[in-house]
């Protein structure tokens, strides 16, 4: 069980200069069904297994899969389950029928598949940073070993078919994981994202629908893929993360400039409160992280942007017990969560003095 605390998280680790300050991850995904079985909602289980047990096979025969794992998701504990939810792997949709429900996944974490989620095959690709074409690539690669071995339900008029009618034609989505603390602290938030939903622009919390925006961190997706080609939708959304760089760094700059100690004290109250807190929620951790990532961009903090998004994730519940592999209250949680990070900033000293 431990050995999944840091499992599937090294694609998070990724080092390039393409706007993570702002852009926090780029996750493309496809949606795939098979010709010759009703969308998994309607499937019965000896059907939902049947199509398990095909991906089992490819899986331990096709050399190309050398690199990954295949998980049979009932057969994992409760608190693993958690952890692959909290790495964007599986979805809590996946959860809801876990019996003949898998995933493929390279050990990087970077490339995998939901095996009879709302689809047969949700195929996708994450990445750090702004990184979509050369993300889109890589999906491509292995959405061609899959039809090597599957045949994909597909409509002359229609496209792709898929469970959700928003999934239809190319069954692409693509979506981004922002970081907007000075558009949210500046007020302007809301104005913003009532323009970016009026391009047709989906706006959730980071765990996609249901979920609700925290701590200043946004999902921004794409609507519908239907009547759009996939390099269309590439364009369409690279010009909206662009869009979302320049007004978050414009502001950044302008509080930075203009009200500088009221940046000072948010970074530095939030390192205070990290430095000697003994409880913290998963909430409470986030947004005081948020600060921290905030000031980290005015190099108020010598924290790389990769080790604090990582973090993020390490100090979520099921991270946490899986780390001890075992289960724990939200009492005793908040008690190592606290520890933990008091302990990692001990490393750190803040900066007032940064600079853009």
């Amino acid at each position: 069980m431990r050995e999944f605390y840091y499992k599937y998280l090294k694609w998070l680790g990724e080092d390039k200069d393409n706007n993570r300050e702002v852009v926090v991850s780029t996750r493309i995904r496809i949606a795939r069904n098979l010709e010759d079985f009703v969308f998994p909602s309607q499937l019965l289980e000896s059907q939902r297994k049947r199509i398990l047990n095909k991906v089992e096979w490819v899986y331990k025969n096709e050399t190309r899969f050398s690199e990954y794992d295949f998980l049979k998701l009932e057969k994992l504990p409760n608190i693993v389950l958690d952890a692959l939810v909290e790495k964007h792997l599986i979805s809590s949709d996946h959860l809801e029928n876990i019996r003949g429900a898998g995933l493929l996944v390279d050990k990087s974490g970077k490339l995998s598949v939901m095996i009879n989620e709302e689809d047969h095959f949700r195929l996708q690709v994450l990445s750090s940073g702004l990184e979509l074409k050369e993300s889109w690539k890589k999906l491509l690669s292995l959405e061609e070993i899959f039809s090597d071995y599957f045949k994909f339900a597909f409509d002359d008029k229609f496209g792709y078919l898929t469970s959700c009618i928003t999934n239809l034609g190319c069954g692409v989505r693509i979506s981004f994981v922002v970081h907007l603390p000075a558009l949210t602290y500046s007020g302007k938030i809301k104005d913003f994202l009532k323009k970016l939903r009026s391009n047709k622009i989906l706006i959730r919390g980071i765990y996609g629908e249901r979920s609700k925006p925290i701590a200043g961190f946004y999902q921004i997706t794409s609507r519908s893929s239907l009547g759009i080609a996939e390099e269309e939708l590439i364009e369409k959304m690279e010009k909206v993360a662009r869009k979302i760089i320049d007004e978050e760094v414009i502001v950044r700059e302008f509080l930075f400039r203009e009200k500088r100690r009221y940046v000072e004290d948010i970074v530095a109250r939030a390192y205070g409160i990290l430095s000697n807190a003994r409880y913290l929620n998963s909430l409470e951790a986030i947004n005081l992280l948020s600060d921290l990532r905030f000031g980290i961009y005015f190099k108020m903090l010598d924290i790389s942007m990769k080790v604090l998004d990582l973090l993020m994730i390490l100090i979520l519940p099921g991270h946490l017990q899986t780390k001890y592999g075992r289960g724990m209250d939200p009492e005793e949680r908040d008690g190592v969560r606290a520890d933990l990070l008091r302990v990692f900033l001990k490393n750190y000293k803040i900066n007032q003095g940064g600079v853009i």
